[in-house]
């Protein structure tokens, strides 16, 4: 870039128009090229046309519409192709919300997760920034699919409703998501159970004790209303009586190494 008089007074576009000239130069052959007729201030302008949104506001029409008809599929559809198409324009804000509710709308829950994080990610300080977490919230909380699989998605829900809650105290989803955190730690406490009650069978003890004492300890009142309560005592005592016991002995066989 060359300076003018001490002051930086750019005398060449930017790298990009260099190229562009370069390609412009090369597509006659030997011929000129006539640079009059080039309408760079066209090329090089940041202003959206009026006809990409008037093109990404007819998507949006047409996703609202597919989701008040609960067309989830087409409306997931139009919400992806004006953010792919349009992601300038000033509708792919709202496109990327409702993308999330056409996904959560058609029970693709992995898919709605995904997309309200990333909306809540690009637009932190959105208004709709509390029910978008919430929503995520919901979408790992409705993957989970029986009490006795892996609970990461309800782990995963605990840590978003809290976030709500401690984000966005005072607000419709804050309380919300208090009360969907009573069913999360629930619903941990039914998985815990579970296990410890599987361990117990097989005498493994201290693996039981060990899901009987995290229930005890950190959810004592859905244990007590889920009816753990008088179960899960007695289990735990006979586990700490059989681990106060040491290690078992090898039967005769262990010992003899067969």
């Amino acid at each position: 870039m060359a300076f003018i008089c001490g002051r930086s007074k750019p005398v060449f576009r930017p790298l990009a128009l260099l190229l562009l000239l370069v390609a412009l130069a090369g597509l006659g052959g030997c011929s000129a090229v006539n640079l009059e007729n080039i309408n760079f201030s066209k090329i090089f302008s940041k202003k959206v046309s009026p006809t990409v949104n008037k093109n990404a506001e007819q998507l949006l029409a047409m996703g609202m519409a597919n989701l008040k008809e609960q067309n989830f599929d087409k409306a997931a559809e139009d919400f992806k192709k004006l953010k792919e198409k349009y992601p300038y324009s000033k509708y792919a804000t709202l496109a990327g919300l409702k993308l999330g509710d056409a996904y959560f709308g058609d029970q693709k829950y992995a898919e709605a997760a995904l997309s309200y994080k990333e909306f809540a990610r690009l637009h932190p300080s959105n208004e709709n920034a509390p029910y978008v977490l919430y929503q995520a919230g919901m979408s790992h909380f409705l993957q989970f699919s029986a009490a006795d699989r892996d609970p990461t998605e309800t782990a995963t829900s605990i840590k978003i409703f809290n976030t709500v809650i401690d984000n966005y105290p005072g607000t419709e989803y804050a309380a919300k998501a208090a009360k969907q955190l009573v069913e999360c730690k629930k619903r941990l406490t039914c998985h815990l159970f579970g296990v410890a009650k599987q361990y117990y069978l097989s005498e493994n003890y201290a693996a039981a004790k060990a899901r009987l004492d995290t229930i005890k300890r950190h959810y004592p009142g859905e244990s007590a209303e889920l009816g753990y309560g008088p179960r899960l005592d007695e289990m735990l005592a006979k586990c700490d009586r059989e681990v106060a016991k040491g290690p078992p002995k090898p039967d005769i066989w262990s010992r003899m190494g067969l």
